[in-house]
């Protein structure tokens, strides 16, 4: 099982959830420690980055194998939460 570690946007973004909201993405990510190679891998801007469906939201983060880390950078949802994800990255 992987560790998982959050931007300051993610937790913005996931405190703002109501609660049943929340228990859905809670439970999306911890779907994601378990096989972190579950979500679909993103091109382009957004390249070594993976994307994880929930409903209509979305979870972006960034696996670090040798850390067994995973860092979630943002929540949202699908019709905006790749562009919030492209200004969040280096």
């Amino acid at each position: 099982m992987y560790k998982i570690a959050y931007t300051k946007e993610a937790v913005t973004a996931i405190n703002g959830f109501p609660h049943k909201k929340l228990r859905q993405i809670k439970d999306a990510i911890e779907r994601i420690a378990e096989n972190p190679e579950i979500g679909k891998h993103l091109t382009h801007e957004l390249k070594g980055l993976l994307s994880y469906r929930s409903g209509d939201y979305r979870i972006i983060y960034r696996v670090f194998h040798k850390e067994v880390l995973i860092m979630i950078l943002t929540v949202g949802h699908r019709k905006d939460v790749y562009k919030r994800a492209t200004r969040g990255i280096d």
